[in-house]
C-alpha cells in the first residue's frame, strides 16, 4: 500500500469540520501529502412570491466568506503542511465525490455532525453518502462533544 499523496477535507466551517481538519492536517503532515480543503456552496433556489428571478444574488459574498474562512483554517495548520483550498458548487455529497475522483484523492477526512434521528430521516447525511459512494478510504471524525462522551 502506498502512502497518501492527496487528502481531501470537506469543510463547512462548523466545529465538527474544524475538528476533522485537525485530523486531516496531522495525517497530511505524517505522509507529506497535499491537503485539499473543499467548501461546497449549495445552490438553493430562492422562491419569490411572483415566481420571478430574485434580484438578490449573494453567491459572490458567500464565496468571498468561504475563501476567507479556508485561508484562516490553513493559516492555523501545523507549519510544513501543503494546503490547497478549493470551492465547488452543487449538492454537497455529489460535489465532494466528483472532486475526489477528478483530482485523484487518496483519502477523504470528513466530519460527522451527529444530527437527530428525525433530521437524518428527513435530510440524510452528507457523510454517509460520501462513505457509501467514495472510491477511496474515508475517515469519519465525530463531533468534538460526541467524541468526549465515551
Amino acid at each position: 500500500m502506498s502512502a497518501f499523496q492527496k487528502i481531501l477535507c470537506p469543510v463547512d466551517f462548523s466545529a465538527t469540520s474544524g475538528h476533522a481538519f485537525v485530523f486531516a492536517a496531522a495525517i497530511a503532515q505524517q505522509f507529506g501529502a497535499e491537503l485539499i480543503l473543499l467548501h461546497v456552496i449549495e445552490e438553493v433556489p430562492l422562491l419569490t412570491a411572483y415566481g420571478g428571478v430574485p434580484a438578490l444574488d449573494a453567491s459572490g459574498e458567500v464565496e468571498k466568506f468561504a475563501r476567507a474562512e479556508m485561508a484562516r483554517l490553513a493559516a492555523g495548520a501545523t507549519p510544513g503542511v501543503n494546503i490547497r483550498t478549493e470551492i465547488a458548487r452543487g449538492k454537497c455529497h455529489t460535489a465532494v465525490l466528483l472532486f475526489a475522483k477528478a483530482n485523484g484523492v487518496d483519502l477523504i477526512v470528513i466530519g460527522k455532525h451527529g444530527r437527530s434521528h428525525l433530521d437524518y430521516f428527513l435530510f440524510g447525511s452528507v457523510t454517509e453518502r460520501v462513505i457509501r459512494r467514495a472510491a477511496c478510504p474515508v475517515i469519519v471524525v465525530p463531533h468534538p462533544d460526541r467524541a468526549k462522551e465515551n
